[in-house]
C-alpha cells in the first residue's frame, strides 16, 4: 500500500521502486519464547494481548471500551499491555473511570516479550493506522489466535477467516470478534496454525 501511494505521487520511479518487508529471526524468536518469563500473576482465565507503545495510533481507549463490554458477558478475561508511552496516564485515568483496574493490565515494557505471545490466548492488534507490524508478525511466528482493525497494513498480513480476524476499529465490533473466538477453540487453533504457515511462507 505505501508502495502504492508512493507511485502515485512519483509515478516516474516505477521501474525503480520495490518492497522489502521487514526481515525477522524466526528461530530466535522461539527461542526467546521458550525462556523464562511471561505472566507472573495467578490469574488462570484467558488472556488477551496486545504489544506496542502507549501512542495515540494504537487506540487504546477503544480496546479498553471494548473490554468494558467484553466484561459483561465474559467475567474470566484479562487484557495485557506490553509498551510504555506518553499516553498512559490519559488510559489509566479511562481505565479507573470504567472500574477495569483489574482487567485491562498496562504491564509496561519488558526485555522478553515472547513468553507472553506463547502463553497468550488470542493477541489483538487493534490499531487506527499501521505499517508492516513486527508485533503481528512475531505473533504469527508463536501460532497466535490473532485479530487485527481494518487498516491497510494489517490487512496485508492477516486474511480475514483464514489466518486471523480483521474487524472494523470500535469497541463493539472488538468486543463481539473476541466474544466468537473466545467461544470457538478450535477456530482459535485453526488460526494459530495458518498464521504459522502464513509467515512461513513469506519468510521464504
Amino acid at each position: 500500500d505505501v508502495k502504492q501511494q508512493f507511485l502515485k505521487v512519483y509515478p516516474e520511479c516505477a521501474g525503480r521502486t520495490k518492497v522489502f518487508h521487514n526481515i525477522i529471526d524466526t528461530e530466535k524468536i522461539k527461542t526467546k519464547a521458550s525462556l523464562p518469563g511471561g505472566f507472573s500473576d495467578d490469574f488462570d482465565g484467558i488472556r488477551l494481548l496486545t504489544v506496542g507503545r502507549l501512542t495515540e495510533q494504537k487506540s487504546y481507549p477503544t480496546a479498553i471500551r471494548a473490554m468494558k463490554k467484553i466484561k459483561e458477558k465474559h467475567k474470566n478475561v484479562r487484557w495485557y499491555v506490553l509498551g510504555e508511552g506518553p499516553e498512559r496516564k490519559r488510559l489509566e485515568h479511562l481505565i479507573d473511570s470504567l472500574g477495569l483496574q483489574e482487567d485491562f493490565i498496562l504491564s509496561g515494557s519488558v526485555e522478553n516479550p515472547y513468553p507472553y505471545y506463547k502463553s497468550a490466548d488470542i493477541y489483538v492488534h487493534a490499531t487506527g493506522f499501521e505499517g508492516k507490524s513486527i508485533a503481528i508478525q512475531e505473533a504469527q511466528i508463536l501460532g497466535c489466535t490473532i485479530l487485527v482493525s481494518d487498516c491497510s497494513g494489517n490487512r496485508e498480513q492477516v486474511e480475514n477467516g483464514t489466518d486471523g480476524v480483521l474487524c472494523q476499529l470500535s469497541s463493539e465490533k472488538i468486543s463481539r470478534n473476541i466474544a466468537e473466538l473466545l467461544g470457538n477453540e478450535e477456530k482459535c487453533g485453526e488460526y494459530g496454525k495458518k498464521a504459522t504457515v502464513r509467515i512461513s511462507d513469506e519468510q521464504g
